[in-house]
């Protein structure tokens, strides 16, 4: 959540799941997620539930810049097709 700056709210509205119990999770106040919520956050993060599990220690090291972490936030909130459509575009950038 903090790399892609999304706030408890915000992850939600994604997840259906109420700020409280999310505030617990990230808190840990003795209170993990069940499957289902846990796999929810994962899509809403658009990330694994092994990387929220384990952690994303090589992503952050590799990626710690803020304009990375808004590209992420912002990729993650496109359609499937757009995202495509960047990808095949950083791809062709990347060539040149």
């Amino acid at each position: 959540m903090e790399f892609q700056d999304i706030k408890p709210k915000e992850l939600a509205d994604k997840t259906g799941i109420s700020v409280n119990t999310l505030r617990n999770y990230i808190n840990a106040h003795d209170a993990l997620p069940n499957i289902d919520s846990a796999v929810k956050i994962a899509k809403a993060l658009n990330t694994t539930v092994e990387e929220l599990v384990e952690g994303r220690k090589n992503f952050q090291e590799v990626h710690k810049s803020e304009a990375a972490g808004k590209f992420l936030s912002i990729f993650a909130g496109l359609s499937q097709n757009d995202q495509k459509s960047v990808i095949a575009l950083l791809e062709e950038m990347k060539r040149h």
